[in-house]
């Protein structure tokens, strides 16, 4: 039998289980559960980048147009009466100009929603609410900028401007490597606003989003290829000990360091599983960790490369270093990166003052 007070124990107040319900009493979850974001923002980068390089840049007078994520694109087609739009393709050809489309996460299916050419983005965003589209996983894309923002809970949650860059041959050093991850946890999961939408209910609660690992480094994998190109980054990449992360190819890298590998873990104090939380004991967090230096040691060999990340997305209640895990990583030479999620922008911005009064920086914070 098993020991009842202990899994009451683990079970936490009615409040926090209470922040997990929907208004309907189920479950209640961010768009991105299924992790298709990561994949959609990618395509479409992609294919904007793609697209400006065709023009030799941005162009001037150029409408913006959307590109909303459809998970049944057979099925959103039909209710909009949205018509296929064929050779969905980067070049003088693809008339995208003021005009919203739906498509699949990967862009092999795109198709055309009627309606008026919108000239401004404010336009668009009208068109999106009578559409009955305005809480759907979308892109901006602002030709004459060369600017794509991404909205993952559609035009109710809060957006992210990115500038385009050419195609280009940018190679990277353990330097740039940190300012890559301390710029993707900037926009991504610093704060509860942050692109990935990290915390599952309410915040304050301290419990992630389904999935949590798988997520974040699928992002990551779409905000490295933004640096290095679209070839040059893999997520879940095959090897003999199992899938890496996240791995950057050579031809990325500087000074013949080779592949990277990052591997990418999640620490909580409380998880979740439906409608119930509980705790989270230190020592499975430290265990989770230790296999993570473990991993990162074992892809390094796989990929025969000269660095290896561990990056530990920090949601304990506690911002503090697992000190176990410090000399397990130094020992074996793989670099550790602890990012803290913070509660709120408040939150984060008064660790931030703490941490300068003392003549400190946060947590992984490169530079």
């Amino acid at each position: 039998m098993p020991d009842n007070d202990a899994l009451i124990a683990e079970l936490l107040d009615a409040d926090v289980v209470g922040s997990l319900q929907g208004h309907a009493g189920g479950p209640s979850f961010p768009a991105s559960d299924e992790g298709l974001e990561a994949q959609f923002f990618s395509s479409a980068h992609r294919f904007f980048r793609d697209w400006l390089d065709d023009k030799g840049g941005s162009k001037e007078g150029a409408a913006p147009c959307v590109v909303i994520l459809s998970r049944a694109i057979a099925q959103d087609m039909k209710r909009l009466s949205a018509k296929k739009f064929w050779y969905f393709a980067s070049t003088a050809d693809a008339d995208i100009e003021g005009k919203i489309f739906v498509a699949s996460y990967d862009l092999k299916v795109v198709a055309e929603v009627p309606f008026s050419t919108c000239g401004h983005q404010n336009a668009l965003g009208e068109a999106l609410v009578k559409l009955g589209l305005d809480s759907s996983a979308h892109c901006l894309l602002r030709g004459d900028r060369a600017e794509m923002y991404l909205c993952p809970a559609g035009l109710n949650g809060g957006s992210t401007r990115l500038y385009v860059r050419p195609s280009s041959a940018v190679q990277l050093d353990a330097p740039a490597i940190d300012f890559q991850l301390w710029e993707f946890h900037r926009t991504f999961t610093q704060t509860p606003s942050g692109i990935l939408l990290p915390w599952k209910g309410k915040a304050d609660d301290r419990i992630t989003i389904e999935n949590a690992e798988l997520r974040i480094s699928l992002m990551l994998g779409f905000f490295l290829r933004i640096a290095v190109g679209q070839d040059n980054v893999t997520v879940e990449d095959q090897t003999p000990h199992g899938r890496v992360d996240v791995k950057i190819s050579r031809h990325a890298m500087k000074d013949e360091l080779g592949p990277t590998a990052l591997e990418c873990k999640v620490l909580r104090t409380r998880a979740s599983a439906g409608k119930t939380a509980r705790n989270v004991p230190a020592d499975e967090m430290i265990k989770h960790a230790s296999d993570g230096v473990q991993q990162a040691i074992e892809y390094r060999k796989d990929l025969k490369g000269k660095l290896a990340y561990l990056c530990c997305f920090d949601a304990r209640d506690t911002d503090e270093d697992q000190p176990d895990i410090v000399m397990l990583a130094a020992a074996n030479d793989v670099t550790l990166r602890r990012y803290y999620m913070y509660s709120s922008a408040s939150a984060h911005r008064a660790a931030e003052a703490a941490a300068a009064g003392a003549g400190l920086k946060l947590s992984g914070a490169a530079g």
